[in-house]
């Protein structure tokens, strides 16, 4: 929908700066009459309500962080830009890792790694191998070679500021694995060692990036195999105040402790009007559970690790065959423009890996996490609320276009609409985009529709419900009732979908860096818990390759061949669809072309 947001209450606008000179500037100095100086590079901005100043044209340094909006998890963003007569401009950057309440840089990863467990290590590890290929792309690796550019919050990786390869040119292998080398001294033995030969390899002259990465979701997994994690879930959708229809949907609708299986949680936002878009919701979410357990069943089957990326492409396909059945409907009854109906996705999809280690065979659970348009992620624990996904809107359209900051998209009148959504237009425009988490702390992940997350209200109130949860104070129904009771009375204007993915964690990992694991030595025991909730995994727990069957072949993972067969059901959902349609519901009036948005 279109919105001009306010910012949350507990927003402080510490930014980081990045100019010259910036040293000899006095602390408590207030610079253009607006910025308080906090320390050399960190200023606090005393006007958090009128937009900051940017130019018409940006300069080539302030570039970066603009097309790298799609990467806020772990990127600042340009604020605004001060120029200066005679010297170069000075870059207020936001969403930098900076202590929101002290106004101090987070942690260094460095002095982070020698007292965190060793699957927090491994985390780290796996995330500055992806943004090495992320930022890569954008001609910014040699962002993730300075080690004091590299901070820690909590579990995420997160920039200082971004450093173009610019004329020096892509920094290769062998600069990262210096990087490496030089971090090795703090980890953990079951991580330092198979770092190591990694590094070692590169310095032979191998120069294979899918081995590496291999390599890396290895002992990141290995790491997760050392606790056990259990899973529940509880999801509701509420019309709201003014709506006369609700054109959400989700899964699941209560609490589900048993489900096949099948460990997903959707949120979808029907756009086109109520006789679509309550249609597109429902059929995406029925179908997704339809394709999702199909896949499923294939990877369990599997006796190999699947990496990401395998289970990434799958995961793309069946959101894939979902747009192309309701892009079907919207071309065989000739709908165009608003007309045409369509839904946003959140979607978090658990996958448990079967890891053999020295101990036998132990399950990790994956967390696939899944959007399309603005329908969000957030994961929270009592620490912070750390947004997992960015929207698919015209504001962050006209961002990463290098046309406009974030704070000045915000105030078009169409910022919120949708650039895509499932359904309204073919495959060839659908970008899905879908990311890989290993959990390594309890934690709630909540997806929601923009019902909820409007006006930063999330942002707002996360720290009156977390605990609550956390400790089973309030069961995830009646937080699920809360978030939506919140959206009902500070929002109001929508229709509001919440689902919760509480992920606990039963089993210390706070083995200290200084703290080798013995060989063969047995993980904590996990104390009994009586009956087994919705996706439970132990260490200890046996999962084994199971009965033996066909095997596909060579190089094929069995769940691949899930794909195909999931096109099958584009049949069997075309019957759905007939069956299930009513033939009283009138065709919507036509009304002029326009991107729709929920």
């Amino acid at each position: 929908m279109n919105r001009v947001e306010r910012r949350p209450a507990r927003y402080k606008p510490y930014l980081w700066v990045v100019g010259t000179d910036l040293e000899t500037l006095p602390v408590d100095e207030l610079v253009g009459q607006r910025y308080r100086v906090v320390a050399p590079h960190v200023w606090l901005d005393t006007q958090p309500d009128q937009r900051p100043s940017a130019p018409d044209s940006f300069p080539t340094e302030a570039r970066p962080y603009l097309r790298a909006h799609p990467l806020r998890l772990h990127v600042p963003g340009l604020y605004g830009v001060l120029e200066r007569t005679g010297a170069p401009p000075i870059l207020l950057l936001d969403n930098a890792p900076i202590h929101p309440q002290a106004g101090m840089l987070l942690p260094e990863l460095e002095a982070g790694l020698i007292s965190a467990p060793p699957l927090r290590q491994a985390n780290w590890l796996w995330q500055l191998w992806e943004l090495w290929g992320q930022l890569g792309a954008l001609g910014l690796a040699r962002s993730v070679l300075i080690p004091d550019n590299l901070r820690v919050d909590g579990w995420r990786l997160r920039l200082r500021e971004l450093m173009s390869d610019g004329d020096l040119g892509a920094p290769t292998l062998a600069d990262l694995a210096e990087l490496w080398r030089s971090l090795l001294s703090p980890l953990h033995l079951a991580v330092s060692e198979p770092l190591r030969a990694i590094v070692n390899r590169i310095d032979a002259g191998d120069t294979d990036s899918a081995a590496f990465s291999l390599d890396l979701n290895q002992i990141l997994l290995h790491q997760a195999a050392t606790v056990s994690t259990r899973i529940a879930l509880a999801g509701a959708t509420a019309q709201g105040p003014t709506q006369p229809h609700n054109e959400d949907a989700c899964w699941p609708q209560g609490t589900q402790l048993e489900a096949a299986g099948l460990q997903v949680a959707i949120v979808c936002d029907g756009v086109g009007g109520h006789e679509g878009g309550e249609v597109a919701s429902q059929l995406a979410v029925q179908s997704l559970q339809i394709q999702l357990q199909a896949l499923l069943a294939e990877a369990q089957n599997e006796l190999r690790v699947l990496p990401p990326q395998v289970i990434i492409q799958q995961i793309e396909a069946v959101i894939r065959i979902v747009n192309e059945l309701i892009n079907f409907q919207n071309d065989n009854r000739g709908r165009v423009g608003r007309q045409r109906m369509g839904t946003t996705l959140a979607m978090a999809m658990v996958i448990p890996q079967r890891v053999q280690t020295e101990q036998g065979w132990e399950r990790v659970n994956e967390v696939y996490v899944a959007h399309v348009g603005d329908s969000r992620a957030y994961w929270i624990t009592p620490d912070y609320c750390h947004p997992l996904t960015v929207d698919d809107d015209i504001a962050g359209r006209e961002v990463i276009a290098c046309r406009q900051t974030w704070s000045q998209a915000l105030e078009r009148s169409d910022a919120g609409a949708l650039t895509q959504a499932l359904g309204t237009r073919s495959g060839d425009h659908l970008q899905p985009h879908i990311q890989r988490f290993i959990f390594d702390e309890t934690g709630i992940l909540l997806l929601c529709s923009d019902g909820l997350s409007d006006n930063y209200r999330i942002e707002d109130a996360w720290a009156n419900y977390i605990g609550l949860i956390i400790k089973d104070i309030v069961t995830l129904d009646s937080a699920v009732a809360s978030w939506i009771e919140l959206a009902n009375q500070k929002n109001g204007h929508d229709n509001t979908t919440v689902v919760l993915m509480q992920h606990k964690l039963l089993t210390p990992s706070s083995v200290r860096a200084d703290q080798a694991i013995p060989a063969g030595a047995e993980p904590e025991p996990v104390p009994p818990t009586g009956a087994k909730l919705y996706g439970e995994s132990s260490p200890q727990e046996e999962v084994g390759p199971g009965p033996a069957t066909a095997s596909p072949p060579p190089g094929v993972p069995r769940w691949v061949l899930a794909v195909s067969g999931s096109v099958l059901l584009l049949a069997l959902l075309g019957w759905w669809w007939m069956a299930n349609r009513s033939p009283d519901v009138p065709e919507p009036q036509p009304a002029p072309p326009a991107a729709p948005a929920p």
